[in-house]
Formats: structure tokens, C-alpha cells, sequence
């Protein structure tokens, strides 16, 4: 271990007793201390899944950042490892990227982010570890001047790795410099040690001024990408945030640098999901996103309590009939509870069935949240003490319909209608739960979501 992570997480160990628990959540991964962003490296590696994610343990706010370290055996339950990359370069940050298997070690591929009077620097790294708990220092495997000319050398980043037959294919997020335009940049190489340029994808109107996080997985006989953009101008009831992420959904010509597209859409319609991965060697399509969105105000941090972020649900990805699904982790269910009589758990699953108009609130001493039905499910915020509530809606009307919602005591997730449009956000109401429901609603389950060990 470089004595750059010891000395990280010697002082996590000494600092994570001074967090307020206050809205630390049940059943989603978020950081011991400090701020934690978007997911990295998330890969299946002998047995266990090790999910990494941005991390400054050292303020509760983006800083000099490595890669902190969670470890699964289902997605639901975890541990936290404390860090388990980070350059030693004083001015150099390890910014995210992704991982795959080689020669029996877990390779990650992330980018290595300098500033300073010089000017900004965003570069490909690479290093491995043998068992996922501590990498070695990285080496540089791609030349950015080896970039077409249109393409930004410094703008550069989240470079996630698949292999395709023999061949290593790396996504990186990037800018179309002349047309100021978010792209997926793709480079490739027989071994993960020297990368090449193979094609760019894009740009998109979906990727804004800058793509960001790319991760491609093949599911269901069609090749999905999931992708963030920035600065994505808002379109009719799409693109709310400051940033946004997609699904590019077709049939990808590895060889000729193509991409035949059925579908763009956005993820998710709510205000906290952001920069998500898929899992490499999991057995099915999984993805994680972070749980938060930038540019807002976090009441974890205005009030000081110590830790921002988290981990939003694994989410299972299917393409049916040619669109795309995604629904909560199966492993979720093996967490189910009774809820006590008379009362509703701040860690619940519920189901609700919508027959036309009507909605669901769930109140607390100080606050409330409501899911309902008004030509589109929508979820409103606007009293959960989130300092950003809003409403937000799906795209489709649905009238009969089946809507469940994952709550965590800060955080809520809708899965509409099978999982065909999600919204998500977060939340902050103190005090027990009691629920109110109007108009035309024919079912309501709640389970308890059981306490993690």
C-alpha cells in the first residue's frame, strides 16, 4: 500500500466516528466520510463485486480525488475498504473510469487529472491489483496528441474498458472542440498497456458541450451505452438538471467506427442521478448511478454533518420489444420485512397500482413527498427539506399502471410501469411516516426494507 493511502485511511478510521448519522442511508452505499460522486470500476471479481466511487475523504466537497472502495456479495449489503487508488503526484487526482479482468487482476483504467499554473492535464491511466483492495501506481497508456484535431486534449476523461473478441475497446468522455459538442471518444489495443485511437461516436445534442462516464454493455442482441452529457440544454420535459444522462440504444460496428441508432433517451427523470456504469462481469446488465446531481445545494453539507453522496440502487437493464427497462436488483427482495401495524417504514418497498388520476403522499413531522398521477406519474419534492425540491414527471401518460417506490431514510426512487421511465431524488423529513392516499389507487403494498449488518 503507497503510503499515500495508508495515510488516507488512517485518517478515515480516526474521522468516520465525527459524521452525524442523522440521514445516513439503510440499503445504498454512501462514503464513510467526506463526498463521494460518481461510481467507478465497477466489476464482478472472484465472487465478490467491488464497486469504487470518487472520493475526498478530506472535505465534504470535490477536492483532490481518489477512488474509494465498497465490496458486495449482492449489491445490497456492502463494507467499505476506505481508498484504494490515488496517485502520488501532489497535483494529480485520480477522476474516474472503469475496470476490467486481466491476467487474473482487476485492470482499472481511470483518468489522471492535473492542475496547476501549467494548465490542466487529462490522461489515461492504468493500474492493477491482484485482489481489488489496494492498486499500484498507474502508468500512462494512450498519447492524447494521437487525438483528431477537432478533438479537446484536455477535456479527456472517464475512460471505461470492454473487451470485444481480442481486442481492448476503451470509452472515454469527450468534446468535439470546434463544434463545442459532447462525444464518445473509442480507442482500442490487442493488451490494456498501449491504446490507440479507433473512432469518435457523435456528437450528440444529448451529450451538451461535453460527454462524460460512457459504459457499453451488450443486452438483450442490442449494444447499450450509458452516457453522461453536460450542459445538455433543456428539451420539453427532458433535460432539467445542469447535467443529464442517457441510454444510446443500436447495433455498433466495432470495425468501422459506426453506430446504427434505434434510441436516445434520458435515464432518469428526476433530480439526483448522475455519471452511472455498468458492472463488467456480472452475470446480467447492471448499472449504478451517483444518487446526486451537481450544482445544487446538499443539506448534509449545509448542515455539516460530515459526508454528501451516495450510490443510487443497482439497477437490472433489459431491452424489450425495443425499449429499455430497468428495475431494482433482484437481491433487494431477500431484505423484505413485515412493517410493524398502523405505521410506514423509512426503508420500504411499496407497490401501487394507479387506475387513473390519484396520488400517495408520505408525511412526516416536517415534511412530505407525493407520488401521483396527473396525465404522467410524477414525484414532488418541493416540501422533503432537499433545498431543490421540484416536481418531476415522465414522458408517458399512463393510466392503469404499476408504479413502485424504493425509500431510504434520505432518498426515494420510482420505477414506473415496469421500469420503462424511473425518477429519483432525495429527501430529507424527520420524524415517523404516515400515508395519504386520493383518488384512484386499487393496490398498495409496503415491505419493510431490513436493516443492514
Amino acid at each position: 500500500m503507497t503510503d499515500k493511502i495508508q495515510t488516507a485511511n488512517n485518517y478515515i478510521e480516526k474521522s468516520r466516528r465525527t459524521v452525524n448519522n442523522e440521514y445516513r442511508l439503510n440499503y445504498h452505499m454512501m462514503p464513510p466520510i467526506g463526498w463521494l460522486n460518481d461510481p467507478n470500476g465497477l466489476i464482478y471479481f472472484k465472487g465478490r463485486y467491488h464497486l469504487y466511487y470518487q472520493f475526498n475523504p478530506y472535505a465534504i466537497e470535490p477536492g483532490k480525488m481518489c477512488w474509494g472502495h465498497f465490496v458486495s456479495d449482492d449489491l445490497v449489503n456492502y463494507f467499505d475498504d476506505g481508498v484504494a487508488l490515488k496517485p502520488d503526484l501532489e497535483d494529480a487526482s485520480a477522476y474516474s473510469g472503469g475496470a476490467i479482468e486481466y491476467g487474473g487482476k482487476i485492470c482499472a483504467f481511470y483518468t489522471q487529472h492535473t492542475e496547476n499554473a501549467a494548465g490542466k492535464r487529462e490522461e489515461v491511466f492504468r493500474a492493477e491489483s491482484a485482489a481489488g483492495f489496494c492498486f499500484g501506481q498507474g502508468a500512462k497508456v494512450f498519447d492524447n496528441e494521437s487525438l483528431p484535431e477537432n478533438l479537446s486534449r484536455t477535456d479527456f476523461r472517464d475512460p471505461c474498458p470492454v473487451k470485444i473478441g481480442d481486442t481492448y475497446y476503451v470509452f472515454v468522455g469527450g468534446k468535439d472542440r470546434v463544434a463545442d459538442k459532447g462525444v464518445i471518444v473509442v480507442l482500442r489495443g490487442v493488451n490494456p498497456d498501449k491504446l490507440e485511437y479507433a473512432f469518435t461516436l457523435g456528437p450528440y445534442y444529448e451529450l451538451g458541450d461535453m460527454g462524460e462516464c460512457p459504459s457499453y454493455y451488450r443486452i438483450d442482441g442490442k449494444d447499450v451505452i450509458i452516457v453522461s452529457g453536460c450542459n445538455v440544454p433543456e428539451r420539453g420535459n427532458d433535460f432539467k438538471n445542469i447535467n443529464s444522462s442517457v441510454f444510446i440504444v443500436g447495433d455498433l460496428d466495432f470495425e468501422r467506427g459506426e453506430m446504427k441508432i434505434d434510441c436516445i433517451r434520458e435515464i432518469d427523470k428526476g433530480d439526483s442521478f448522475y455519471a452511472p456504469q455498468f458492472i463488467r462481469g456480472a452475470e446480467k446488465p447492471i448499472m449504478i448511478g451517483w444518487l446526486e446531481m451537481w450544482e445544487k445545494k446538499y443539506p448534509t453539507r449545509e448542515k455539516n454533518h460530515g459526508w454528501v453522496g451516495a450510490f443510487s440502487i443497482p439497477r437490472e437493464v433489459s431491452v424489450k420489444d425495443g425499449e429499455i427497462f430497468q428495475t431494482p436488483v433482484g437481491s433487494l427482495a431477500g431484505y423484505h420485512t413485515e412493517p410493524a401495524e398502523g405505521g410506514v417504514p423509512k426503508c420500504a418497498d411499496i407497490t401501487l397500482v394507479f387506475n387513473g388520476e390519484g396520488s400517495l403522499t408520505v408525511r412526516g413531522a416536517d415534511g412530505e413527498v407525493t407520488v401521483g398521477n396527473d396525465s404522467g406519474i410524477y414525484l414532488d419534492t418541493l416540501r422533503t427539506n432537499n433545498l431543490f425540491g421540484c416536481v418531476r414527471k415522465t414522458n408517458g401518460r399512463y393510466k392503469n399502471c404499476e408504479v413502485r417506490v424504493l425509500l431510504d431514510v434520505s432518498s426515494i426512487e420510482v420505477f414506473v410501469d415496469g421500469g420503462r421511465e424511473t425518477i429519483s431524488s432525495r429527501i430529507y423529513i424527520d420524524g415517523d411516516y404516515s400515508l395519504e392516499t386520493k383518488g384512484n389507487i386499487s393496490e398498495i403494498h409496503i415491505k419493510e426494507i431490513g436493516k443492514r449488518q
